[in-house]
């Protein structure tokens, strides 16, 4: 788990791996400059299992590096220091990994948290080349903080990447390159949103990071080498401005349609129509699609 000024949620998070039904393991936390209570509250901790790493500032993608090479078990997990894992999640998936060892990295469905309590489930692909057709696409198919994996396979891949962008797309497109990867068809995480946990900059700086993955995993599928992050920030650059447009038009419809679902699952649900109407208006396929993706994983 890494966190950056992770309160108020914070101490959720930590509650709901220390109540795990599986007991055997180690919660690395890597603090990445916390400058709110959290650094506090961590050093109150006294589970044994509890291993509190400290560090200057650097990015989640040096902080999960961080946490990585502190890890000494056969499989790593990850989890978010907001979000909230069901007691029985570590034990599903250690069953799984353990009864399938084809499988090198697995995920679950979520269902959302927010204000109000869970909310809707989120249902996700379980066939691997499903879940790589979609990432090579840009489409959601992996939970990050839902994910197990076996530690030799990540480290073999070199962890995260270094870059100071959003870090786990490439990570689990390199990871589906080397190994078998599904996701339980459960909701074995509750994930958090609230009005503020994405803002249009930070949708931007992700869509922008899912399509540098993108383009890096591409250029290993054909054999050139990859793109650097100038490189890429050049051709991003020199996009005619129909393309610039449309990318700002597909970050605003997801900026809109996520504080949509942070509203829903919010005291007062009927605030979320207006940013599911300007979600549609700006981009009505992503909207379509997600909006099917919940129905069907009602049926």
């Amino acid at each position: 788990m890494t966190v950056y000024n992770g309160l108020p949620y914070l101490r959720a998070a930590v509650d709901s791996m220390l109540a795990q039904t599986f007991t055997d393991f180690e919660l690395v936390i890597v603090d990445d400059g916390s400058t709110d209570a959290g650094p506090a509250y961590l050093a109150s901790l006294d589970d044994p299992r509890v291993r509190v790493i400290t560090q200057p500032n650097r990015g989640t993608a040096a902080a999960a590096n961080a946490g990585l090479a502190a890890c000494t078990g056969e499989l790593v997990a990850r989890m978010d220091a907001d979000d909230v894992s069901v007691p029985d999640r570590l034990q599903r998936q250690v069953e799984l990994l353990d009864q399938r060892p084809e499988i090198g990295m697995v995920g679950s469905f979520t269902r959302i948290l927010g204000d109000a309590g869970p909310d809707a489930l989120v249902a996700l692909p379980v066939d691997h080349n499903e879940i790589v057709a979609a990432l090579r696409a840009g489409r959601h198919a992996l939970s990050h903080p839902t994910l197990m994996l076996r530690t030799e396979l990540l480290q073999s891949i070199g962890g995260y990447w270094p870059f100071a962008l959003v870090d786990d797309w490439d990570m689990m497109l390199r990871m589906c390159e080397i190994t078998t990867v599904t996701n339980i068809p459960e909701p074995l995480l509750l994930y958090r949103v609230h009005r503020n946990s994405l803002n249009g900059a930070a949708m931007t700086r992700m869509r922008y990071s899912i399509d540098f993955a993108r383009a890096r995993a591409e250029a290993r599928q054909a054999g050139r080498p990859e793109p650097t992050e100038e490189g890429f920030a050049a051709r991003q650059a020199s996009l005619p401005p129909h393309r610039r447009l449309a990318f700002r038009a597909t970050v605003s419809s997801l900026t809109h349609y996520r504080r949509a679902v942070a509203e829903r699952a919010g005291p007062d649900p009927w605030r979320a129509v207006p940013h599911l109407l300007l979600a549609c208006a700006l981009r009505p396929d992503l909207v379509v699609r997600r909006l099917a993706r919940q129905l069907a994983a009602h049926r």
